[in-house]
């Protein structure tokens, strides 16, 4: 098993980020795969399968497997039915004004 390739936690969150989303270090790179093997099996998702992207859902989702593929799933889901959220984030665009105007 690989060591993750994320950015290291600066001292000062590490014992808040492992209380807060129940994060075990020597767990981590056995959730990665199992989300990595998970993502494959889906057909209708092209999804980022890189480290830090998958371990900020984990952290999310408080280390919830399960949590994390229905937040992952929904995450790409609403990027298809609503690409313009994700591609295109000009505030001016009508879209997005009347976003604004309707609170």
């Amino acid at each position: 098993m690989n060591t993750p390739s994320i950015r290291p936690l600066p001292n000062c969150l590490v014992k808040q980020v492992a209380e807060e989303s129940n994060e075990v270090p020597s767990r981590i790179p056995d959730e990665l795969e199992s989300l990595r093997e998970w993502i494959k099996k889906q057909n209708h998702l092209i999804a980022r399968t890189d480290d830090q992207f998958l371990v900020a859902f984990l952290r999310a989702c408080k280390h919830s497997l399960e949590r994390c593929k229905e937040r992952i799933d929904s995450y790409y889901s609403l990027r298809a039915a609503i690409p313009i959220i994700s591609h295109d984030r000009d505030p001016t665009h009508p879209y997005f004004v009347e976003l604004f105007i309707k609170g």
